[in-house]
């Protein structure tokens, strides 16, 4: 199909005119809306990088700080000291005093980055449950290392309990005198682990009048075998200034 212009009464000028004008306004149209468009986007800009800022900030300061803790290099523990004094250990409770309680602790601490004991464990008992357990409340937490940043280690220390050392011999179980036993025998000195434990209160001859376990197993049949293996003993008596006397001495048994 054809279309043919028609001559119109519409003046020609006229239609120049406006036509000039609408393309005009077109053109500023188009010219505001890409000016808000950059706005816009300049906005987003401007608030994405300050959110990143923001929340970058933080571990900046983290990742420094790790740096500084980094940076102190952990000390190697060659620190000797004194735990009786250091962590406050008490005097000789005054039960253990009064029926003559002795002997030594032997205890293995283990110590923390900090340069404290976090944590130990009982290797030998003095004995006597009594003065185990007083030095072993006093050190749990206890600061021995001067605060720093320390490598983890362990400490043997043994502590002695001795109310006299003056002319004193403790007393002495003789090992062969011990009824025998299928399941337990008496442990000497060279022997490790820290076993069943029993106190006996010695006479002036060496005759055992008293028994009680102080550590014991987690079997009540071998407890009882300990004590009644306790018992039958005879030590060679303490002595005193070269005086025999009654004393209080102890047994550790292990399992055969």
């Amino acid at each position: 199909m054809t279309f043919h212009l028609q001559q119109s009464s519409f003046p020609l000028h006229y239609f120049k005119r406006s036509l000039s004008r609408l393309a005009c306004g077109v053109a500023f149209t188009f010219v505001v809306f890409f000016m808000l468009i950059n706005i816009v986007r300049a906005q987003e800009t401007v608030t994405s990088s300050t959110t990143s800022t923001a929340t970058g900030a933080p571990a900046v300061a983290e990742t420094e700080s790790t740096n500084v803790i980094g940076n102190d290099a952990p000390k190697v523990n060659n620190i000797k000291f004194d735990i009786k004094k250091t962590c406050s250990v008490p005097n000789y409770p005054d039960a253990a005093l009064r029926f003559g309680l002795h002997g030594d602790t032997l205890l293995k601490l283990n110590i923390d980055n900090a340069g404290k004991i976090d944590s130990f464990e009982l290797l030998r008992s003095s004995g006597w449950k009594l003065l185990d357990m007083t030095i072993m409340q006093a050190i749990i937490g206890c600061q021995v290392l001067p605060a720093g940043n320390w490598i983890p280690s362990s400490r043997l220390v043994r502590y002695k309990w001795h109310f006299e050392t003056r002319n004193f011999i403790p007393g002495e179980v003789i090992s062969q005198s011990c009824l025998a036993s299928d399941v337990l025998k008496v442990a000497d000195s060279k022997d490790r682990g820290l076993g069943i434990v029993v106190g006996v209160s010695v006479s002036e001859t060496g005759k055992v009048l008293e028994s009680k376990v102080q550590w014991s197993s987690d079997s009540e049949t071998l407890d009882a075998e300990a004590v009644r293996i306790a018992s039958s003993c005879t030590f060679a008596p303490a002595e005193r200034s070269g005086r025999r006397i009654a004393s209080a001495e102890s047994i550790r048994f292990l399992k055969k």
